[in-house]
Parts: C-alpha cells; structure tokens; sequence
C-alpha cells in the first residue's frame, strides 16, 4: 500500500512528457498530419522570429517526414514538408508578410531563378490578401506530385505548382541567407 501511494506521489511531481512544445506562449505540435492524405510530419525544429531584435513577428516552425539536421538534404527530398508561421504581431497587412516573404526569398535564389520562377513568385503573393492578426496561422506545405499549398487561417489560398518553387522558397528559412541564423539552426533542430 505504502509502494502506491509512493508511485503515485512520483507520478505527481514528475513532468510527463508533453505532444507538443511551446515558444512565447505557441503550442507546436510534436506530430501533425497536414490532411487526411498526407503521411504524419514531425516538427523537426522550432524557433521565434524577431525583427529589428526586439519585435516578437511568429513562431515557426519547419515539419518534415523524416527529421533532418542539413539543409541540403531536406530540399533533395522529395517528401511532403510543412513550414508553418504563427502570427505574433496584432495585425499586419498579409501583403506586407507577401513582400517580406518575397525580399527574402529573392536574395536566396540566383537572378536567374528569379526570372524563372517570376509567375511562381506572383501567384504566390497573389494568395495573401487581407490582414493577418495575432493568433492567425500560415501553412506553407510541399505536396509531393502537386507542388506549394498556402494555407491562412484554415483555408486553402491555392497550390504553386512544382518542386523548385516550394525549395526556392523553403531558403527563406534554411538558405545561405536565411530571416535569423539562429531561427535557422533551430529549424534544423541544431
């Protein structure tokens, strides 16, 4: 009797382990499954995104159906991968989330595959429109076979067609000039 009550008390104090983890105050799940078709991703890192160092903008977070540390690896596969930005500011103009998403996509990716993937890009920022405000949440998803689906606030915007776009846009996060070099090695799970 003693040996229960003993169990239960440790069971009490100690933490279970948790499905999910939280970054300034946004829960990520550990494992989603992005639709009923899809296989279950695996947050494979998190991190919060600041501007000007002191402006908490989302949280975001990269979920992949295999782990993986390298950057390079995870745009040679051909797996269904989620990067997934939680609204942190109160409102801000989707277009201006468009924009910055453009800026910093355009200094990842050579002038070459700017013009290339210029109707990509368009389309793209073609899907964001409104304001987004805090607590919205912005699915980018690589659909193998399909392409990019852009998700805001629950509802499909649409899909840009093809790989290439969905790795030109995943540098945003992971390439050689990533939004923060250390949200990228926390993406990566580094």
């Amino acid at each position: 009797m003693k040996i229960t009550g003993l169990l239960l008390f440790m069971l009490a104090i100690i933490p279970l382990t948790s499905n999910a983890r939280n970054i300034s105050d946004v829960k990520l799940d550990e494992i989603i499954k992005a639709n009923e078709n899809s296989p279950e991703l695996i947050l494979n890192g998190a991190s919060l995104r600041k501007t000007y160092m002191v402006i908490d903008t989302y949280v975001g977070g990269l979920y992949l159906e295999n782990k993986s540390h390298n950057e390079q690896d995870i745009l040679e596969r051909d797996e269904h991968r989620r990067m997934l930005f939680h609204v942190l500011l109160r409102k801000v103009s989707a277009r201006k989330v468009a924009q910055a998403l453009k800026d910093a996509l355009v200094i990842n990716i050579t002038k070459e595959e700017q013009e290339r993937l210029k109707p990509d890009i368009n389309q793209f920022l073609s899907m964001f429109k409104g304001r987004l405000k805090q607590g919205d949440e912005v699915n980018i998803d690589y659909i193998p076979g399909s392409g990019t689906q852009v998700i805001i606030g629950g509802v499909s915007k649409g899909v840009v067609p093809g790989k290439q776009f969905a790795d030109a846009l995943l540098s945003v996060w992971v390439g050689e000039n990533p939004v923060g070099s250390s949200f990228k090695q926390d993406i990566l799970g580094n």
